[in-house]
């Protein structure tokens, strides 16, 4: 009969002690908040911060990947390389990338230069890019209106064009642009579509905010040239990039003399820089958080210690009615669970609300994910650090002589 009195006035003990610690918080609410106020801080840091860092990582690499973090590009080497027409990428070369390499899943060839001409009265200074018929899709283009290239146009070259939105409104303003004629010296062509990138480079690829697309076959009527500028190949995942691009690399300089330099790559050490970025981001942002959540640790154990040496009296009678050691020590560290778990989530529920406020207005802009692991984390963390520095001030009340601290008054 003794072990199982012994088992229940244990669990009846321990009982005692929750609700020892929490009538001791609700005694003093005040000081239970200000104490707390750091947990809040430090737990809402940490969901904010993992939010932020992974909403920025899937959008800097949503732009990349946009951009074409599956492309490999290839451009003829001019620098302090002589070089001669037989050097220059052409259309056999596109050709060759598209019937050898497996990994290809589309190939474009581009050709620009910039070209000045009177458009409704209003002087232009559009890029004229001259381009193959798989650019729409390795560029993500998107068709405001009209149409792209067919292969028709191509095969008869035809004077055809598109402009961007940009140049639209300018020229054209409210009224449609397509159907209106072009006239550049004696080249003339008709505007077939309106177009956008579908991921913004910002002037930082042939794509300016005035651009006019003509089939590639057009460009040496205009120029005199046949040959590309940039060649492009898309592979069928990012994955297979690094293996196209050394293909590709292999397969030009295979095909022209050997003095020939060509400069081959891809936007998968962008992916990586991105990724890199990110880390470094949140490695900073979560060190800032924990640093709070420790300032926060520190100042529970603080007033912890002060609960102590006010409750001493407490202590002593509680330990004269047959309180042990361990049970006072547990409901110390109660407290300091309470508070820290208290913080806690009052700190997520803060940082949900953010996020989700944030979230509904940039919808339409950067889409922002709650990582449910970030509060997880959160939550467990801001309440360990609130067990680990409240342990010193819970094993000194628990140490305490109840002989001693039945004399203080």
């Amino acid at each position: 009969m003794r072990f199982p009195n012994a088992t229940a006035a244990r669990v009846i003990r321990w009982e005692e002690s929750v609700r020892f610690a929490w009538w001791a918080l609700a005694g003093d609410k005040l000081k239970a908040s200000l104490t707390m106020l750091g947990v809040v801080i430090g737990s809402a840091a940490i969901v904010l911060v993992v939010t932020i860092a992974s909403t920025g990582k899937v959008y800097m690499i949503s732009q990349i990947e946009g951009i074409g973090a599956n492309l490999a590009y290839a451009t003829l080497d001019r620098n302090g390389v002589s070089s001669i027409l037989d050097d220059e990428l052409t259309p056999d070369d596109l050709v060759a990338v598209r019937q050898t390499l497996p990994a290809v899943s589309a190939v474009a060839g581009t050709y620009d230069i910039h070209v000045d001409f009177q458009l409704r009265g209003i002087s232009v200074h559009p890029r004229l890019v001259g381009v193959t018929q798989d650019f729409e899709k390795i560029r993500n283009l998107q068709i405001t209106s009209g149409r792209y290239f067919d292969a028709e146009d191509f095969r008869a070259h035809f004077k055809v064009c598109l402009i961007t939105d940009h140049l639209s409104q300018t020229a054209f303003g409210l009224d449609p642009a397509v159907g209106n004629t072009i006239h550049l010296d004696q080249f003339r062509c008709t505007i077939i579509g309106t177009f956008k990138e579908g991921v913004p480079t910002f002037g930082q690829s042939e794509i300016q905010d005035d651009t006019l697309l003509i089939p590639f076959p057009l460009v040496k009527a205009i120029t005199g040239d046949n040959f590309f500028q940039v060649l492009y190949a898309q592979a069928s995942s990012s994955v297979e990039v690094p293996d196209l691009t050394l293909q590709m690399s292999h397969l030009l300089h295979g095909r022209h003399r050997k003095e020939a330099r060509y400069t081959v790559e891809n936007l998968s050490s962008l992916l990586q820089i991105a990724n890199k970025i990110s880390f470094a981001m949140s490695a900073v942002l979560i060190a800032i958080a924990v640093l709070t959540l420790i300032t926060a640790g520190t100042g529970i154990m603080s007033i912890m210690l002060v609960n102590v040496s006010q409750r001493t009296h407490e202590i002593g009678v509680r330990k004269a009615l047959g309180a042990r050691p361990d049970e006072i020590r547990v409901q110390f560290l109660l407290e300091a669970l309470f508070i820290s778990f208290g913080g806690a989530v009052v700190g997520v529920a803060t940082a949900l609300g953010l996020v989700w406020s944030v979230a509904r207005l940039t919808e339409n802009i950067v889409p922002i994910g709650i990582s449910w692991t970030a509060v997880a984390v959160a939550l467990v963390v801001s309440s360990g650090v609130g067990v680990l520095f409240g342990y010193r001030p819970a094993s000194e009340a628990a140490n305490l002589n109840p002989i001693d601290a039945l004399r203080i008054e």
